[in-house]
């Protein structure tokens, strides 16, 4: 044989029967490992919206319920869309008696007679107040004794940190009724959660002014004074997400409810939580 001829059959290249025959195969190959992976692939990006859901559903709530702990004694108020309270400051015990006592005055008491007695001294640690801070004294969230109506609380003028002795402005009376603990807190402005149904998001509304009659709807809130809010969950299932409020009775405290339903492309997670809502004041 001709030498040229061998070198020719050596060089001889890929045909195109042969071309064709490895791309169907190599297609058949990817759509066989497609088939596979597909189903391990769509698990991974569902557990990892799940996870993702559950994880902004538990801050909210946690968020939710640390606030709800800190309310001002019987301020809860609200409806399965709409919740509303007043949070504490700070707290202590007020000086009930007159009479001298090692490191306090003579007289220096809070004096329930008194129309025109504005200040008492702290018994324990001092306490902190802030400008527009209110004094709470036995708010039993009924008629006579009702923070939002102005009964039990009273502008307070003494500002800064630690203090051991409070100012606050009177008004027209006293405060209606003692506490039996000789207990006082000191309120900031009222926060409300709400539902959005149309933006399906829960709202914290807050340093809004004090409202005698609760305020229950989106537009509502937004028109208040001073009112700042801030998205605490999106993509919520409003019909499926809610607040329950029971209130207290003699034999144990009140109880506050929340369940939140978040659901985003076709996953849904919900969280239930229950905390206890101290009303003794």
């Amino acid at each position: 044989m001709h030498p040229a001829t061998e070198n020719c059959r050596r060089q001889h290249g890929v045909t195109l029967v042969e071309m064709v025959v490895a791309i169907v195969v190599t297609g058949i190959l990817v759509a066989l490992t497609s088939m596979f992976l597909r189903n391990q692939i769509t698990s991974y990006t569902d557990v990892a919206l799940r996870a993702e859901l559950a994880d902004e559903a538990d801050t909210a709530v946690r968020r939710i319920m640390r606030d709800f702990r800190s309310a001002v004694p019987n301020s809860l108020r609200g409806s399965a869309s709409v919740v509303e309270f007043v949070p504490m400051r700070d707290g202590g015990r007020y000086r009930a008696e007159a009479g001298t006592t090692a490191g306090l005055s003579a007289t220096n008491h809070l004096d329930f007679a008194s129309s025109t007695d504005n200040s008492f001294e702290v018994l324990g640690p001092g306490v902190t107040v802030q400008a527009g801070d209110q004094l709470v004294i036995q708010n039993l969230g009924i008629a006579g004794a009702d923070f939002y109506a102005g009964d039990t609380r009273r502008p307070l003028t003494s500002m800064g940190t630690n203090l051991t002795t409070l100012s606050y402005t009177v008004g027209a009376s006293q405060f209606p009724f003692s506490s039996a603990q000789s207990r006082f807190q000191i309120a900031t402005t009222p926060v409300t959660y709400a539902f959005e149904a149309a933006t399906r998001t829960l709202w914290r509304y807050s340093g809004y002014v004090i409202q005698s009659s609760q305020v229950t709807t989106i537009a509502g809130l937004d028109a208040l004074a001073g009112v700042s809010k801030a998205a605490l969950a999106t993509d919520v299932d409003v019909a499926n997400s809610s607040f329950s409020y029971t209130a207290a009775a003699l034999s144990r405290n009140g109880i506050i409810s929340v369940r939140l339903t978040l659901s985003r492309n076709g996953e849904s997670v919900t969280l239930f939580q229950q905390a206890n809502v101290f009303n003794s004041p």
